[in-house]
C-alpha cells in the first residue's frame, strides 16, 4: 500500500515551550535510496538521543518522514536504514555517544530491531515496535539472516498495534508482552501498518511520548 504523506505530528514539547524554527530543521539528507538522516534540531547542537528506523515489507522512507521529522524537532538524530543496511556495525555508527539509543521497527523491521537489540556491542536503550509480527511464526516475503528471539528483551519497549491487525492478531501480541515487565502495549485504530491512515497520528504521538520518557529517565 502506498503511504499518504500528511501534515506533521504536533511536537511532544511544543505545548510546553515557545515555538521556534531551528536552523537544522528540514528535509532528510539522502545518503542513498536505502539510508536517510534527519539531523537533530536541538538548539544546543547536541542531540538528546539517536533513533534508527527499520522498515518492514514494502515500506519506504516516505512512510516514516513525518515521524522522523517530528523526532528531529524534538532533538533526536534520526536515521532510516533500509533492508540490508542494518548490520550491527551500521547501527552502531548511528549512536550518539552518551545519549539514549533507540530502534524503531515496523513489521519485519520490528523483528530486525528485536534481533539487533540482543547484541551486547550495540547497547540498545529502548525499542519501539510498530505492528510486530508473531514471534513464533515464519514471516512471508522475507527470509531473516538470523531467527528473531522468541521473547521480548528486558528493555523499555513500546508496542503500537492496530486493533484490526489480521497479520498478527492483537490477543496473541498481548500474550507476548506478559513476560516482559518493561513492555507497554498501546492500540490504535486500523490494521497492520500503523503509520498509515487512520492511525498514523496516534502511533506517532505514542512513539514521541515514549522516547521522551526514555530521554528524561536517562538524564536523571
Amino acid at each position: 500500500m502506498t503511504p499518504t504523506l500528511i501534515p506533521a505530528v504536533p511536537s511532544a514539547r511544543s505545548a510546553q515551550e515557545p515555538a521556534f524554527v531551528p536552523a537544522a530543521a528540514g528535509p532528510a539528507e539522502s545518503r542513498d535510496r536505502h539510508a536517510r538522516l534527519w539531523r537533530s534540531a536541538e538548539p544546543t547542537g547536541q542531540p538528546r538521543g539517536s533513533v534508527v528506523v527499520l522498515p518492514g515489507r514494502g515500506e519506504s522512507a516516505e512512510l516514516f518522514e513525518q515521524l522522523a521529522f517530528r523526532l528531529s524537532l524534538d532533538g533526536y538524530e534520526v536515521t532510516y536504514l533500509g533492508p540490508g543496511e542494518d548490520s550491527t556495525l551500521a547501527l552502531g555508527e548511528c549512536r550518539v555517544p552518551g545519549r539514549p539509543f533507540a530502534l524503531v521497527g515496523s513489521d519485519t523491521g520490528a523483528l530486525r530491531a528485536l534481533t539487533a537489540s540482543g547484541s551486547p556491542a550495540l547497547r540498545t536503550d529502548a525499542l519501539v515496535l510498530l505492528g510486530l509480527p508473531l514471534l513464533y511464526r515464519p514471516v512471508a516475503g522475507e527470509v531473516p539472516t538470523e531467527p528473531p528471539p522468541r521473547a521480548l528483551p528486558d528493555l523499555p519497549i513500546l508496542l503500537v498495534h492496530g486493533v484490526d491487525d489480521e497479520v498478527s492478531p492483537l490477543p496473541v501480541v498481548r500474550m507476548t508482552t506478559r513476560t516482559a515487565p518493561r513492555a507497554h502495549l498501546v492500540t490504535v485504530p486500523g490494521g497492520h501498518q500503523v503509520l498509515s491512515d487512520p492511525s498514523w497520528r496516534a502511533a506517532a504521538a505514542h512513539t514521541i511520548a515514549f522516547l521522551e520518557d526514555v530521554a528524561i529517565s536517562a538524564s536523571v
